[in-house]
């Protein structure tokens, strides 16, 4: 649990949010923003820092050592992460929370992953900044309006062609008739993509008409052998098995070539 936390909280979350506060190029430069998130930054990976030290000794401690801490005490031997406090929980004291900004980032995390996955499955390039128009209802589009900059570093937005509209507003339909890609999110929650800054046309139907040239050419072949006496006679029959699912997987990737193809036309 631990690691899971360091890595796919902190790391693959926090760290990149937090880079929106501390640099001017990501959209930061305030300076008690700035030093609320380095405060974070430190005590989260100083408590997970002594929490691994025991399964993890000799890295933990080294980079402890890396990290502003307190200074040591008058009855401490030496200043190392092996005599530093064990995190406590006071049981009678409960963690301070807060659901609604669980809910809230959650969503943000949600936004954040449609619009990578769409990205992936256009073949956009990795480099490349994209528009986007983000559709909420009240308080989440004040969440997410509050985040934006995170969302234009994480899911490599273009921050000038980025807006964020409340559900049923008029920007909001303005954005559903524009060509694009809808993403829906979850209940209260959209995102446009417009296709024209997605992909360049002429380019994506080459590649999809190359792709789909050779699908059919493995159709055809794996078809052959099926259709073969010898082949479905002979052969065990878990090998007719796995090429009759390769040929369903290959049937389908070309029917959603073909349906990508059309909508290009």
């Amino acid at each position: 649990q631990v690691y899971e936390f360091l890595w796919d909280e902190f790391a693959d979350w926090y760290i990149e949010i937090s880079k929106t506060r501390l640099y001017e190029g990501a959209g930061g430069g305030g300076e008690e923003e700035a030093k609320a998130a380095r405060r974070v930054l430190v005590y989260i990976l100083d408590t997970s820092l002594r929490l691994l030290h025991p399964y993890m000794p000799y890295v933990t401690e080294q980079l402890w050592h890396h990290i502003p801490r307190p200074s040591a005490t008058e009855d401490q031997v030496a200043h190392a992460l092996m005599l530093a406090d064990w995190p406590q929980m006071d049981d009678e004291v409960p963690l301070t929370t807060s659901e609604e900004a669980v809910s809230s980032f959650e969503s943000f995390q949600a936004l954040t992953r449609s619009i990578r996955n769409a990205r992936a499955e256009y073949n956009v390039e990795p480099g490349k900044r994209i528009s986007a128009t983000i559709v909420a209802k009240g308080s989440l589009k004040d969440e997410i309006s509050a985040e934006v900059k995170s969302l234009v570093a994480l899911a490599k937005l273009d921050p000038e062609q980025v807006i964020v509209v409340e559900a049923g507003s008029d920007e909001a339909k303005a954005a559903a008739a524009v060509e694009s890609v809808q993403l829906v999110v979850q209940d209260g929650v959209e995102a446009y993509l417009p296709l024209s800054g997605l992909i360049d046309p002429v380019k994506e139907r080459k590649r999809l008409e190359k792709q789909s040239e050779k699908i059919e050419k493995e159709i055809q072949k794996l078809a052959g052998r099926l259709q073969s006496k010898g082949f479905v006679d002979k052969a065990p029959a878990a090998v007719v098995d796995k090429a009759k699912n390769e040929l369903a997987e290959l049937e389908d990737q070309a029917a959603k070539i073909k349906s990508s193809l059309e909508a290009l036309s």
